[in-house]
Parts: C-alpha cells; sequence; structure tokens
C-alpha cells in the first residue's frame, strides 16, 4: 500500500512539474507582453502630449498694430526732441520683450514636454521595477508547493488512517501507520521549511522592491510644491496679458491725439506690463528646471 501511494506520489509530482513548466512558460510571454505594452503606454503618452493643447501659456504678443505703430511715428515727429527719444526707447523695450518673450514660451514648452515625458518614462519604471524577479521568485514558491502536494496529501491520509486504526483499537495496525506517519512527518518537516525559505525570500524580494519604489516616489512629490509656485505665475500671466490687453485698446485710443506725454505714459505702462510677463516665464523656465532635476534624481535612485 506503501509503495502504491509512493508510486502515485511521484506520478502527480512529475505531472506537477510539466504544468508548471508550461505555465512558466506562459509566465515569461506575459511579462515579455508588459514590457511591450509599457513601451507603447510611453509612446502614446508622447503622442498624446504633442496633440493635445499646450498647457504652456502662448507668447503674450506685444507688438504694436499697423495703425499704432503709424500713429506712434506720427507721435514722434511732432513732438520734443526729448519725448521722442523717450518714445524711441519704450518702442524698442516693447520690442526686445516681445523677442524675448517668444524665446522663453517655447524654451517653457520644451522643458515642460521633457518634464512629462521623464516622468512617465520614470512611472513605467516603477511599475516594471524588479518584476521579474518577484515573478520568478513567486514562481519557484508555485512551484514547490506543486511539487510537495503529494507529500501534504499523503500525510494528511496517514494520519486519518492512524486515528481510524486507534479508533478500531487495533494495536498491529496502529504500530504500522504511526511508523509511517513518524517518518513521513521527518519529509513533510523539511518539505515546509524549504517552502517557507522560498516564500520568505519572496516576502523580503517585494519589500526591498515596495521600499525601492517609495523613496522614489518620496523623492519625486518634492517638485509638488513647484508645481504650486508655477501654476500660480501662469496665473499671474494670464492676469499680466488682460491688464497688458487693456492697456492696448487705451494706447490705440491715445495714440490717435498724437499726445506726446500721454502716448509716453501708456507705452510705458505697456512695456512695464511685457516685463512682467517675461519675468514671471523667466520664473516658471527656473522652476520646470527644478523639477527636470528631482525627476533626473529619483530615476537615479532607482536601480
Amino acid at each position: 500500500m506503501m509503495k502504491k501511494k509512493l508510486r502515485t506520489k511521484n506520478e502527480l509530482v512529475g505531472s506537477a512539474i510539466e504544468r508548471m513548466r508550461g505555465k512558466a512558460s506562459n509566465k515569461r510571454s506575459v511579462l515579455l507582453s508588459m514590457c511591450g505594452k509599457g513601451m507603447f503606454t510611453l509612446l502614446v503618452v508622447s503622442l498624446l502630449m504633442t496633440m493635445t493643447a499646450s498647457p504652456v501659456a502662448e507668447a503674450a504678443g506685444f507688438e504694436l498694430s499697423i495703425t499704432g505703430k503709424k500713429m506712434l511715428e506720427q507721435t514722434k515727429n511732432s513732438s520734443t526732441a526729448s519725448i521722442t527719444e523717450a518714445l524711441r526707447k519704450q518702442e524698442a523695450s516693447l520690442i526686445s520683450l516681445q523677442q524675448k518673450d517668444g524665446a522663453i514660451t517655447q524654451q517653457t514648452s520644451t522643458l515642460y514636454y521633457e518634464n512629462k515625458e521623464a516622468e512617465a518614462r520614470l512611472k513605467i519604471r516603477l511599475k516594471q521595477h524588479d518584476a521579474d524577479h518577484i515573478a520568478t521568485l513567486n514562481q519557484d514558491v508555485i512551484n514547490t508547493k506543486k511539487r510537495y502536494e503529494p507529500l501534504f496529501t499523503l500525510y494528511s491520509s496517514l494520519n486519518k488512517e492512524l486515528a481510524l486504526a486507534r479508533k478500531i483499537k487495533n494495536k498491529e495496525l496502529t504500530a504500522t501507520v504511526k511508523a509511517q506517519v513518524d517518518t513521513t512527518k521527518v519529509a513533510v518537516t523539511l518539505a515546509k521549511e524549504d517552502l517557507r525559505r522560498k516564500q520568505d525570500k519572496l516576502t523580503a524580494a517585494k519589500k526591498t522592491r515596495d521600499e525601492a519604489v517609495k523613496k522614489v516616489k518620496t523623492s519625486l512629490s518634492q517638485k509638488d510644491p513647484f508645481l504650486v509656485q508655477i501654476k500660480s505665475a501662469k496665473s499671474n500671466i494670464s492676469a499680466a496679458k488682460k491688464r497688458f490687453s487693456e492697456e492696448m485698446k487705451r494706447f490705440n485710443l491715445i495714440v490717435k491725439k498724437k499726445e506726446g506725454a500721454e502716448v509716453l505714459a501708456s507705452l510705458t505702462k505697456l512695456a512695464t506690463i511685457a516685463g512682467e510677463i517675461v519675468a514671471q516665464r523667466e520664473s516658471i523656465v527656473a522652476l520646470e528646471t527644478k523639477v527636470n532635476q528631482i525627476i533626473a534624481g529619483a530615476d537615479k535612485l532607482l536601480k
């Protein structure tokens, strides 16, 4: 009876191992598929960011209208030398700020998308971090459980037989079955220790993975205050652009009168507001640069 059960055990273990090999192969295929999906996700993120409307504020546009320029020239020609010189300086300042605003806006846009793509890549890495190693350890635990399953089943069956033998008070049968139980118990103890070691390795690997991911996410969260500041700067730009637009309407009315002093005051105000907008854009560039450095630093933590 004992030999028959052991033979059955070996057949079951062999069958279990073959099934596990098939599942391991499927697991590898799934992991490869996941990697492929990760790259596809990154590609989709990149495409969506280029197709959707830019979250970076467009260049303000400080250029005077054709009529405004014409009227300004006539005002300069009819004003005193000092007023004319002041008008030329403010006009030149506005033109310079217009060019600077366009360049900074482009720089901001480039930084923004670089940061978004870098963060998207990092998040994919976080999801896949140590996945192969953990999958291998997990599969080892599954395989080990399957391999020892016949042994555990046999041990359970023998204990039931022992209980039955004791119940019918058959001393000879009880002694025979108890000897089998004692022998099998040693193998069961060793099997459980082996299974526990493999499970502990899996648990430790998951803990290490989770700690590494948490460390990266904590580092990545350092960018949040800068994102708040960027949002505030964008709000300031929007408010300044409204003030610039209102002042531009006022300028277009004043310049028609060709009163040098009034035109200069309005043109100076336009240049001042334009300077505020450019300054806010420069602060955004500095903040986006800090965000870029934080993402890069977090990425290096993930080995």
